[in-house]
């Protein structure tokens, strides 16, 4: 009864997911920055699955913003990742998260404000208790 019920609630958002790594893994970048991720949130957030498996969202959110990191959108890829930890910090900051967007900020800001951008970040993940964050993916060392 209910093991089944949410492994068929989770088929088509697990199908987007998977449709946009292999589009990644395939370097088809623009078509991988389709929106998996924003897909699932959108349709089928309050179902069980959705709700109690964040880990997946996380990880197509990651793989947008390196999308268009790829597709030389960097401020895009930045805005998204920083607007997942707004909405969700304890549901969306991870370390994957947190170290590709330190990296990001390294990328595209200069040393004082990328620096006080990772602080920031890492101030955040203090505040919500995430402390299987390491303080190395805040790359502040």
């Amino acid at each position: 009864g209910t093991d089944a019920s949410w492994i068929v609630q989770r088929v088509p958002c697990q199908i987007a997911m998977n449709e946009g790594l292999l589009c990644f893994a395939n370097g088809q970048y623009e078509q991988s920055s389709g929106g998996d991720a924003k897909y699932c949130r959108d349709n089928y957030m309050g179902h069980f699955w959705v709700d109690t498996h964040w880990s997946v969202l996380t990880q197509g959110w990651n793989n947008m913003a390196l999308s268009a990191l790829y597709t030389c959108r960097m401020r895009e890829a930045v805005r998204m990742m920083e607007s997942v930890v707004r909405e969700d910090p304890t549901a969306y900051l991870t370390e994957r998260l947190a170290f590709n967007l330190c990296t990001l900020y390294e990328l595209g800001a200069d040393t004082a404000a990328s620096a006080r951008k990772k602080r920031v970040l890492q101030l955040v993940a203090k505040r919500f208790y995430l402390h299987d964050i390491g303080p190395e993916s805040f790359r502040l060392g």
